[in-house]
């Protein structure tokens, strides 16, 4: 078995460990399949591993229009546990796979999979933190603490979340903060960059990617919010994830709704605008619902990025707010009522640009993905220690 002697930090320690090299990892999700999946798996792939996939409802290709090639094989989930399971065994033992990943959420999958002794490591990255932003049942508080107490390794995407879980459950000591990173083959390159669109009308063109709604009481209704900044002489541009109508936005003035475009084809389109919104509506009384926007680190943030644009959001988001300010990203501001143009031209807007593309290599998962596979070791180094002693 080939090994290698590696110096690693896991929680601000340094060891020293003799690491079984990893080669085939499972990935598994109880869902369609999310973007970090993708964007960690195609990381692994470029170091030569192989990630197969087995989750539920659409591929990658279905869900984004990209993402299959990623994975060595993808597979399908049955719709019921105790079938989920044994496949998930038959898949382990037929291609010799030495560690599983499961991506949340839902947790009872993965909470099973803990207590089904599949002697493997299981590591448990926890994209949602269900409990803090939504009532869920008793039962599945259950699975919840399963997950995050029994684990074999945990991943967490910011610190702030990892924080958040150890004031509720007992985590494992052996866990990594590993954010939603951007990929390398999404820069944009400088020479690719479009021309702002701001040259010419000398108007701030705000862009929003992601996920909006028509529904009330919702943090992803952006309608008062984009009516106010095109009432400050904003024009905004949305790129939604779903193809509807969206008849109440496209009545604000200096709203436009844009089509749906592959992924590279987007972050160049969006190139041309002067900076991406990273805020939601948390002017709603649900706490939960609040909580579960405070501490994101989303991943349109590091699409702002790969296309070369700064960042704008406001103090609120605790994460995303401290990694713009400490890496001269874009704006944050106290709140996004203060928003108007004549703020943001007393930024340096054009020097936010040449930092950004200065700097937002170091921020892609290539760049990044060594401590995760050294993590991988760690945890297998882990599992066969406490085997031993078993």
């Amino acid at each position: 078995v080939l090994t290698m002697i590696k110096r690693i930090r896991f929680n601000d320690v340094l060891v020293t460990a003799k690491l079984e090299l990893v080669n085939n990892i499972l990935f598994i999700q109880d869902s369609s399949p999310c973007i970090r999946t993708i964007k960690i798996a195609s990381a692994l792939k470029s170091k030569g591993l192989n990630i197969l996939l087995a989750h539920l409802n659409k591929t990658p290709d279905e869900a984004y229009g990209y993402g299959n090639s990623s994975f060595t094989s993808l597979t399908k989930l049955p719709k019921y546990d105790l079938k989920k399971i044994k496949l998930i065994k038959e898949i382990i033992i037929n291609n010799n796979i030495s560690i599983l990943h499961y991506h949340n959420e839902p947790d009872v999958l993965c909470a099973k999979l803990i207590k089904s002794d599949l002697n493997i490591p299981i590591i448990y990255d926890q994209h949602d933190f269900s409990s803090i932003k939504k009532n869920i049942s008793y039962k599945h508080l259950i699975y919840e603490r399963i997950c995050n107490e029994n684990n074999d390794g945990a991943v967490y995407i910011t610190e702030n979340y990892r924080k958040l879980v150890s004031q509720k459950y007992k985590i494992n000591p052996n866990n990594i903060v590993f954010p939603n990173y951007g990929l390398d083959y999404l820069l944009i390159d400088k020479e690719d960059i479009l021309p702002k669109l701001s040259d010419a009308d000398k108007k701030i063109h705000l862009v929003y990617v992601g996920l909006i709604t028509e529904h009330k009481y919702k943090v992803r209704n952006m309608l008062n919010i984009f009516e106010r900044l095109s009432k400050t002489g904003f024009v905004i541009h949305i790129y939604p994830t779903r193809n509807k109508e969206y008849k109440q936005y496209r009545k604000i003035e200096n709203v436009i709704i844009h089509k749906q475009l592959p992924i590279q084809r987007l972050l160049k389109d969006i190139s041309q605008y002067n900076f991406g919104i990273a805020f939601l509506n948390n002017k709603i009384s649900d706490i939960k619902k609040i909580n579960e926007i405070k501490y994101g680190f989303w991943n349109k943030m590091y699409d702002y990025l790969m296309a070369g644009i700064p960042v704008l959001t406001s103090d609120f988001y605790v994460d995303m707010s401290n990694f713009i300010k400490t890496n001269g990203f874009g704006v944050s501001v106290e709140s996004i009522e203060n928003i108007t143009p004549n703020l943001l031209k007393k930024f340096p807007i054009e020097k936010f640009d040449e930092n950004i593309v200065y700097k937002r290599e170091k921020y892609t998962m290539e760049n990044q993905i060594d401590r995760l596979i050294s993590f991988y070791h760690q945890t297998i180094k882990c599992f066969k220690e406490k085997d031993a002693k078993a």
